[in-house]
């Protein structure tokens, strides 16, 4: 899981941004999300323009620099640096017992002028203007002629090197790979986009209906949000897609939903998809929900047992010790983000009135 996300000179974080998902708090409630000290479940909550989606970008930055599942039609390129200085990028995941810190410099959005890669303390991939080095058993022969600097040479290794299935440095950084390609994030808020997972393309509505039990499993997630339709699949001879019955008619479920329940339905396509999912960010989720429906949405998402998950908001009535503990309740300000835990002296016990607290100012820096 991922356990520390630095970045600086990115977007609006000009200075260093320390986000640390490693808790030491000991709360006697929600325990379930947390995993060894690391926390599995977050929500940040943050003012318009604080920075949720630049953290999420951040933080997915990954996906573009060691994956082929980027989708480049977001806002992603504009505005990618602070100053003109290289934009940092660092990384701390722990899987079982080992750790992997992985860094990286761009001076562009796609170009790369120096990454290192430790595993358990111990360099195995370095690779700046000056030296490349790899130390994995299974990449001593490895073919560095058609090798260009500009992109990542851990994705270059991962991509040309048999590694040794057998050595413990291999096995680690395979699971951190592995990892990485399946992170996500998404956004209902500017047309249904996402970033990493999968390069599927194409409408919601049919991708949904093509899958098996698809329609089904839509229906009864709409029911437990309140909202009944008669689900049918129909074939009109461009494709498998979703149409409500409505009296003695046949709608596309498309022309006919809210905005608020096309968020919904975007949610669920991939949840869907959830076993396949490592790492989960869902910015300003509840962009169209009612409160009720947020904290359902949030509860969802916790059940997501081989998930880690950050969603981001800026409705405090989420602020609640029966959702979510405060060490996992972040707050992005000035640049800064920090849980409830770690901004106040108080021992906050589940009984404590979360929102109230914040409204009050007890969460000031």
């Amino acid at each position: 899981m991922l356990q520390e996300f630095k970045v600086r000179n990115y977007k609006n974080f000009r200075d260093e941004l320390d986000f640390s998902l490693k808790t030491i708090k000991n709360y006697e409630f929600n325990k379930n999300i947390v995993d060894n000290g690391i926390i599995r479940d977050s929500l940040v909550i943050g003012e318009n323009a604080s920075g949720k989606t630049n953290l999420g970008y951040a933080i997915l930055d990954i996906i573009w620099h060691l994956t082929d599942k980027g989708r480049r039609d977001i806002r992603w390129s504009p505005n990618y640096f602070n100053s003109d200085t290289n934009v940092y990028f660092e990384y701390t995941f722990r899987f079982d017992e080992s750790m992997i810190v992985y860094s990286y410099e761009k001076e562009q959005a796609d170009k790369v002028v120096r990454e290192r890669l430790y595993i358990d303390g111990k360099k195995v991939i370095e690779n700046d203007r000056s030296e490349m080095w790899v130390s994995l058993k299974g990449a001593e022969n490895l073919n560095l002629k058609n090798y260009k600097r500009d992109i990542s040479l851990v994705k270059y290794v991962y991509a040309n090197t048999i590694l040794d299935v057998n050595d413990q440095n291999c096995k680690v950084f395979q699971e951190f790979m592995q990892f990485v390609n399946g992170m996500l994030w998404f956004s209902s808020t500017e047309g249904n986009n996402y970033i990493g997972f999968s390069n599927e393309r194409g409408n919601l509505f049919e991708a949904i209906a093509s899958r098996e039990n698809g329609v089904e499993k839509l229906q009864a997630f709409l029911r437990e949000a309140g909202i009944d339709y008669q689900l049918i699949v129909r074939d009109k001879g461009e494709g498998k897609n979703i149409y409500c019955k409505m009296g003695q008619k046949e709608v596309p479920l498309s022309s006919v939903v809210s905005s608020g329940t096309r968020s919904l339905i975007f949610f669920f396509f991939w949840y869907l998809q959830a076993e396949q999912v490592s790492f989960l960010y869902i910015d300003e989720f509840d962009a169209f929900y009612h409160t009720d429906l947020s904290a359902a949405v949030v509860k969802k998402v916790i059940e997501l047992q081989n998930v880690q998950a950050i969603v981001t908001s800026h409705n405090t009535d989420l602020l609640s010790a029966g959702l979510l503990r405060p060490d996992c309740i972040f707050k992005l300000e000035e640049n800064k983000i920090k849980s409830f835990s770690e901004l106040t002296e108080k021992a906050l016990r589940e009984a404590h009135n979360l929102q109230k607290m914040y409204k009050a100012g007890a969460f000031n820096d």
